[in-house]
């Protein structure tokens, strides 16, 4: 990837004339299905440029789960930025909305004097909060029938669509054949440095190119950054595949450790992320072990390993599988887990607290 962004042809993307960067959009538009893509800095950045593509009278609504990445992690771009409301629903496990909540709320602000216009439903695939879940292809298809009934436009969050198209089997064009836009990122399970598209129809880009320059998108010898992309959009299949074995691994050594302090709903991994249901330590705690490493544990298990975990929630932790992260890390991760969990119960059962002893932190 490296030899790549260093051999790569560059001109002025701020004017189109990077060469580099007008054929990876020409792969991506291809890729997903659409007539054109238009490669931005960030992921955050083509969603919000896609709200206010689709949005573009102030006031308008944009219909999302309440858990939904560009709603919760985007910094409320959308309004701060864009005047668009945001009508947050309830999401289900499996990251999908209730058809039935989601048609009353837009049947009940349709022709409304008093509530904000809605406009667009805005869904994400994978669903980074419901742990990586694909969104069932029939789920699209019905969102995509009660958006045409009441002249609502679909943006798809696609930051991590490719692992969607992986786990599904399917094509990516297949998955956004029921969307208006769609955004993916180049720079998390792809592997590149930075980097994301976002495609739609012709005149839906060349709008998009218009907002990019607002909010300082524009780059000029943005082919070094582009040529790392295509190399990732090239081998996002074999890599994702490995990353989804590895993560559905895991989640199936934590179920074979048997400990009452972490548990794992193997059904719900469907691609690299794996959500850790915690009891005793608190997460944040849990993490902090996994991080740490100490004289006991290399005498125990013959390695000092540092594992990083995101404490998620307040009984939950994620792990997340990328590129660089191979099977044998994974089974160290396991095993550190493992260490982790029987220094805790150990602790409990002396009634003390669940800390392990450890030296030696970094």
């Amino acid at each position: 990837m490296r030899s790549a962004m260093a051999r790569a042809v560059v001109g002025d993307d701020d004017y189109g004339e990077d060469p580099t960067v007008n054929e990876l959009q020409q792969l991506a538009a291809r890729i997903l299905g659409m007539e054109d893509a238009l490669f931005v800095p960030t992921a955050t950045m083509a969603n919000l440029i896609a709200v206010m593509c689709h949005c573009q009278r102030r006031g308008a609504q944009l219909l999302l789960g309440a858990q939904a990445h560009l709603h919760v992690y985007e910094h409320g771009g959308a309004a701060q930025v864009a005047g668009v409301h945001s009508q947050a629903l309830p999401d289900l496990p499996d990251g999908t909305l209730d058809l039935e909540q989601l048609e009353l709320a837009i049947r009940e602000a349709h022709g409304s004097r008093y509530h904000p216009r809605p406009e667009l439903i805005c869904l994400e695939n994978t669903h980074s909060s419901a742990g990586g879940r694909a969104l069932p292809l029939t789920y699209l298809q019905q969102v995509r029938l009660l958006a045409e009934r009441y002249g609502l436009r679909v943006h798809m969050d696609g930051a991590r669509l490719m692992n969607a198209a992986v786990a599904q089997d399917v094509e990516p064009a297949r998955i956004t054949q029921h969307c208006d836009s769609v955004s993916m990122c180049f720079s998390k399970g792809l592997g590149a440095p930075a980097g994301a598209v976002l495609a739609g129809r012709r005149a839906f880009v060349a709008e998009a190119w218009r907002v990019r320059k607002l909010l300082g998108g524009g780059m000029r010898q943005a082919g070094v950054l582009a040529a790392a992309a295509r190399i990732g959009l090239e081998q996002a299949e074999e890599t994702l595949r490995r990353d989804h074995d590895n993560a559905r691994r895991f989640a199936q050594g934590n179920l074979e450790l048997n400990s009452p302090l972490c548990s794992v709903s193997l059904a719900a991994v469907e691609t690299n992320i794996v959500m850790v249901e915690v009891k005793g330590p608190s997460p944040a705690e849990l993490c902090t072990y996994l991080q740490a490493v100490s004289e006991e544990e290399l005498a125990e298990t013959g390695h000092t390993v540092s594992v990083l975990l995101f404490p998620w929630s307040e009984r939950s932790v994620r792990a997340v599988w990328h590129c660089d992260v191979s099977a044998h890390d994974t089974e160290l991760a396991l095993n550190k887990l493992g260490f982790v969990a029987r220094k805790c119960q150990e602790k409990l059962a002396q009634g003390q607290g669940p800390s392990p002893r450890s030296a030696g932190e970094h």
